[in-house]
């Protein structure tokens, strides 16, 4: 009976390990897949990227000599592409909207804020501002959340010392 409870234990344990690395080795397929498909959508829009950087559900990858941000998003079975022209960008800044909870435990289900961490640019004809999304605070754990703030500020960094700034020349008083 001891045996047979042992051997039992012995199998669920090795079928666990065992599905961990099938888990690990799927998550990693669908890596390089979304870096595959984001370099023949660099090729076909004739971007070189210097860097790129792996969210949850998209790739960014950012060409530097032509100033574009290409967005490669999984939705489904299907990739959508945006691109973002740094020459056309007045302003990037951080958006992060924390989730907060009340202190009430009866209602720990209730969320005061949605919490939302992406990177919005606004456009120098003032057409709709885009965003690149990071994290939903619904959906990340909190340890999550402060390595992707860490990435948007980063990025937001990177990308605001990227945008032409424009100067304007007053006239010196003598």
């Amino acid at each position: 009976m001891i045996i047979t409870l042992i051997f039992i234990l012995f199998i669920i344990g090795l079928l666990f390990f065992g599905s961990l690395s099938f888990i690990s080795v799927y998550a990693k397929r669908k890596k390089e897949k979304m870096f595959r498909q984001l370099s023949r959508e660099g090729i076909t829009n004739g971007l070189t990227f210097c860097s790129q950087e792996i969210l949850e559900d998209k790739v960014i990858g950012i060409d530097g000599i032509h100033r574009k941000i290409l967005i490669l998003e999984q939705k489904k079975n299907t990739y959508q592409t945006s691109i973002i022209s740094l020459d056309e960008v007045q302003h990037c800044q951080l958006v992060d909207d924390e989730v907060v909870f009340p202190d009430d435990c009866k209602n720990l289900g209730q969320q005061i804020k949605t919490g939302v961490l992406e990177l919005q640019f606004e456009f120098n004809n003032h057409r709709q501002a885009a965003s690149i999304t990071f994290a939903t605070g619904l959906t990340n754990s909190k340890r999550e959340l402060a390595l992707l703030r860490a990435k948007a500020e980063y990025w937001c960094v990177m990308f605001s010392k990227m945008l032409n700034q424009q100067v304007s020349i007053g006239k010196a008083v003598a």
